[in-house]
């Protein structure tokens, strides 16, 4: 089948966010057999100079199935007779309501918003990870819509052993890994202070402050990470600046050096309904996590002995469980259960659900897009702020 994976994030050697989960379906499609070409945003190269071809222009004709997040499909994307596959599992929606309110944001939520409609009426398969993510699409979608349970996977191949020293961390410091950006709704905080209750601890905090890639804005400096660590009385090398984003193909280097991985995140919609994507680098790697309640990330790390689970906004929980989760035990337990995970997740294996239903996706009727661009025209409408789900 000629399968078409559409994200309006750059692809490349540095990538981040919904380029990474683009790039690794399209290569799990491509390896299953399907045809695959991928449109992604302008400037976009193929991460690794191979697999499959990386366009700026998407062939609308040339495809027999789409697969993009709802947020990245244009309104041409909707027309045709080709298989329309939602890739669900960023709650996009969430985040942007956990950001400072805007005229700019509050424009960017009603002009995501508007696609829902449309994915109702056209969409065919929805992709999901969690049972919150289920129940949240189930009530947007028209009925017999299948839900099919991707999530966020790691490579088949196993990364190298090799590792690269951190500028800023003493070789004989342990390195707890912030990995991903600094967003509204994580919480930073209370991992600064936590650690500023371990004192002379021999541990750094390395936190990315690079510029994302596709994009020109930093959202969180060294300077803002710099000033965050003076509020809690820490100090280079109790928090360290990563300044570079590293490269997709070579993210082992600083995996193999941490002894811990931490996501922290504030309680919200947001957090149930996310999957977080970049712990499952832990996994690959082995390297222990240390996770906020809420999520079903965290759920499967509780279960399947990852690494710690900690209440959100408690320092005191976090430190301690720093304390324990870097003793050599832990390490120890901690790295052997998710070495035994690991084979669960690979990338051929979670998109099995996706590969299995591919050809036999048309036997849902869809309904008339007429009304739905109707009402998505309604959903641009400004209208008083208020909650909203």
């Amino acid at each position: 089948m000629r399968v078409l994976v559409l994200t309006d994030d750059q692809v490349g050697r540095a990538m981040a966010g919904s380029a990474l989960r683009a790039w690794e379906l399209a290569r799990a499609l491509d390896a299953a057999g399907h045809e695959v070409r991928m449109a992604a945003a302008a400037g976009s190269t193929q991460p690794d100079g191979h697999g499959p071809e990386v366009v700026t222009s998407p062939p609308w004709r040339w495809s027999e199935a789409l697969v993009a997040p709802p947020w990245s499909l244009p309104p041409r994307a909707f027309l045709g007779d080709h298989l329309l596959v939602v890739d669900g599992v960023t709650p996009l929606l969430a985040e942007l309501d956990a950001m400072p309110p805007s005229p700019a944001l509050l424009q960017r939520r009603r002009r995501a918003a508007a696609r829902l409609p449309l994915v109702a009426a056209r969409t065919d398969a929805v992709l999901i990870a969690g049972k919150e993510q289920a129940s949240w699409w189930a009530r947007c979608l028209r009925p017999g819509v299948p839900l099919l349970e991707v999530p966020f996977g790691i490579p088949d191949n196993d990364p190298a052993a090799e590792y690269d020293q951190i500028a800023g961390v003493p070789e004989d410091w342990s390195v707890v890994l912030w990995w991903g950006g600094v967003w509204p709704w994580l919480d930073l905080e209370t991992l600064l202070a936590a650690r500023a209750r371990l004192g002379t601890a021999r541990i750094s905090l390395v936190i990315p402050t690079a510029d994302r890639p596709g994009t020109a804005a930093t959202r969180f400096s060294r300077e803002d990470l710099l000033s965050a660590a003076r509020r809690h009385d820490l100090r280079p090398p109790q928090v360290v600046a990563l300044e570079d984003w590293i490269p997709y193909a070579e993210r082992h280097r600083i995996l193999n050096r941490s002894s811990l991985l931490a996501v922290l995140h504030q309680p919200g919609t947001e957090a149930e309904l996310s999957f977080r994507t970049r712990a499952l680098d832990g996994v690959w790697a082995g390297v222990p996590l240390l996770l906020s309640e809420g999520g079903a990330v965290a759920r499967i790390a509780r279960e399947q002995h990852w690494g710690g689970v900690v209440r959100p906004g408690d320092p005191t929980t976090v430190a301690a469980a720093l304390d324990l989760l870097l003793t050599d035990r832990e390490q120890d337990r901690c790295r052997s259960a998710l070495h035994a995970s690991r084979g669960g997740w690979r990338w051929s294996v979670v998109t099995e659900a996706l590969m299995s239903v591919l050809p036999e996706l048309p036997a849902i009727p869809r309904h008339g897009l007429a009304p739905a661009a109707a009402r998505a025209a309604f959903a641009l409408i400004p209208r008083p702020n208020k909650a909203r789900s």
